[in-house]
């Protein structure tokens, strides 16, 4: 994928995404601590998209926390596996990433390795004991799972 030969896009991104987009780029984006820059292609439009997301390493690549994912839509791209390419600084990697869906058993690993290295997103999620070596009861842990999605990218 080749973010030189990006066609329009349809909505555009905003003007935060757009300077983003151009921060994450350039030789100071590598000071962007978690935050990298998402380029793939629209399954449906053919389009290539740009947006700035959270993404830190994850067993042998990198996962991405979809914030509110009912009210978003690009991360269905990867409902099956599906080229990415992650980009901060002047580094930019190549893999594959496929959407988790928190309701299920691997989501709710993956939610549980994410709780586990976010105590404030656990304790909004219903799980204040985490940050105390607590361990949350399946109930629990599918509950406060259920309407979260993450990608996960494998270079």
């Amino acid at each position: 994928m080749d973010s030189s030969t990006a066609g329009p896009a349809a909505a555009g991104p905003s003007r935060f995404g757009r300077f983003m987009g151009g921060f994450l780029k350039s030789p100071f984006g590598g000071m962007s601590g978690r935050v990298m820059l998402v380029t793939y292609q629209g399954r449906v439009s053919g389009l290539t998209r740009e947006l700035p997301v959270n993404c830190e390493p994850y067993e042998d690549g990198y996962l991405i926390r979809v914030g509110l994912p009912e009210s978003k839509t690009w991360w269905r791209n990867f409902r099956s596996p599906w080229p990415i390419r992650l980009i901060r600084g002047r580094r930019a990697i190549d893999g594959t990433a496929v959407a988790v869906l928190g309701s299920t058993g691997r989501g709710q690993h993956i939610a549980a390795d994410y709780f586990a290295a976010h105590h404030g997103a656990a304790r909004r999620a219903g799980l204040p004991g985490l940050h105390k070596g607590e361990v949350p009861t399946p109930e629990a842990l599918q509950a406060a799972a259920a309407t979260m999605v993450f990608i996960v990218v494998t270079p």
